[in-house]
């Protein structure tokens, strides 16, 4: 943006400056020329009045001529049958003189010819002819061309400097409210803008964004405050109402006891979702800015927590990681593996597998969990990610893989189902890379 404004600010200073500076050097150079042959002529002049004084008084043609010449000037005397009867300073070229005396009109290159005659216009005694070199005209006109040259130059530098501070003045804040406005986007709600600098209107939309920015802040600390006190709250009368179930199970008959079995498993789900929804409230709090994560050694780290529980479930949880370094969070990447695995290991029975690996591939650093269970069709693939989708069983899923999304996308990464080679459900996450 800066150099677009400096650039029309300078087009329309230049179209300006040629408007004024060419047709001003054009006139006052031509006023110069039109003063220069005027003041030829007055010379010619005065020098026909000496002469005809001198041929007038003296009558003595052949007596020197008492002509005042400048420097650069040639002059000759005629008398009225065309003869030379003087001459004064430089030769007069031949050509010059037979239009003279022709009557014809005469142009000498770098130099102006004048005449003025001697006497009376009716019986005239000679003319004179001054031939003065254009010289000190050209210089002048130089000199004037180069002033006005030097002072468009001035004037478009003074221009571009009062440009570039303008497109300054204009632009800082615009790309502070660039700034300010990606930093939210990325879950930021508290940053703010100066809103006293540049134009009004630039700082009335500063302000506009700082109030928008504050009342988004504040809905969404209401929100996640909500949250996370209806998911506290509700733990207390979930757990006493658990326990009285769980005593009152102990002296019912089978099948009363089956049926409240069915209520505490219910009651289990909605912990489980309690958790999750603390988990997002957590998730979208801002959080630290990425920072470079050893991505394989986190995995090492989660398989290794999560090898008693599948061993418990008849479950073969692996790993394949190459060495990777990517741009996560911290904590971050520990709860997408926590979400993807206990994802992965629900939807398998007794004898599963469940992979994780990672790869370098160009750019992006690549994490897969995958499993052989029943997989996923596609048209629930592409909604899986939204908040209380159902799993693969057809049960509540809870709010797992909406953490995974939340926390993925705000390290800038993204996270896609597919289906894993051989059956099952395949999670691939990417991060930005490191290199190395």
């Amino acid at each position: 943006m800066t150099r677009r404004i400096v650039a029309g600010f300078l087009g329309v200073l230049v179209g300006l400056l040629l408007l004024v500076v060419v047709p001003l050097g054009v006139k006052i150079s031509s006023q110069q020329r039109q003063d220069f042959r005027a003041n030829a002529q007055s010379a010619a002049r005065a020098m026909a009045n000496t002469e005809e004084e001198r041929l007038g008084d003296a009558g003595d043609v052949t007596a020197p001529s008492p002509l005042a010449l400048s420097a650069g000037d040639s002059v000759v005397v005629l008398d009225p049958d065309g003869r030379t009867l003087s001459t004064a300073g430089g030769r007069i070229p031949r050509s010059v003189l037979r239009a003279v005396r022709g009557r014809a009109q005469v142009t000498v290159p770098d130099a102006v010819v004048v005449t003025a005659t001697i006497g009376g216009a009716t019986h005239p005694d000679g003319t004179v002819v001054l031939v003065r070199g254009a010289e000190p005209l050209d210089h002048r006109i130089h000199a004037l061309w180069l002033a006005l040259a030097v002072a468009a130059a001035v004037t478009l530098g003074l221009g571009a400097v009062i440009a570039v501070g303008l497109a300054r003045w204009i632009g800082r804040p615009l790309r502070g409210l660039a700034a300010a406005a990606t930093q939210m986007g990325r879950g930021d709600v508290g940053v703010r803008t100066d809103a006293t600098m540049g134009p009004p209107e630039v700082r009335t939309v500063a302000a506009a964004f700082n109030e928008m920015s504050q009342r988004v802040g504040a809905l969404l600390d209401s929100q996640r405050t909500m949250t996370a006190d209806v998911s506290h709250q509700l733990r207390t009368p979930l757990a006493a109402l658990r326990l009285r179930l769980e005593l009152l199970a102990e002296d019912s008959p089978t099948n009363v006891q089956s049926e409240l079995a069915d209520a505490l498993r219910e009651i289990g789900r909605l912990n489980r979702l309690l958790d999750g929804l603390l988990a997002v409230a957590r998730a979208e709090e801002h959080v630290a800015e990425p920072t470079e994560l050893d991505v394989s050694g986190v995995v090492a780290e989660r398989i290794e927590t999560w090898q008693p529980l599948a061993a418990e479930r008849d479950i073969e949880l692996t790993s394949a990681a190459e060495p990777a370094v990517a741009l996560v969070t911290p904590g971050h990447l520990e709860q997408v593996l926590d979400n993807l695995i206990a994802n992965a290991m629900d939807a398998l029975a007794a004898g599963g597998h469940v992979t994780v690996s990672v790869r370098q591939h160009e750019k992006d650093v690549v994490l897969t969990v995958a499993d052989d269970g029943p997989g996923m069709a596609s048209h629930r693939r592409a909604a899986a990610f939204a908040r209380f989708d159902s799993d693969r069983s057809g049960g509540n899923a809870g709010l797992g893989l909406a953490i995974v999304a939340r926390l993925v996308a705000a390290d800038r990464g993204s996270v896609v189902l597919e289906e894993a080679p051989g059956g099952g459900l395949a999670a691939l996450v990417r991060l930005a890379s490191v290199s190395r």
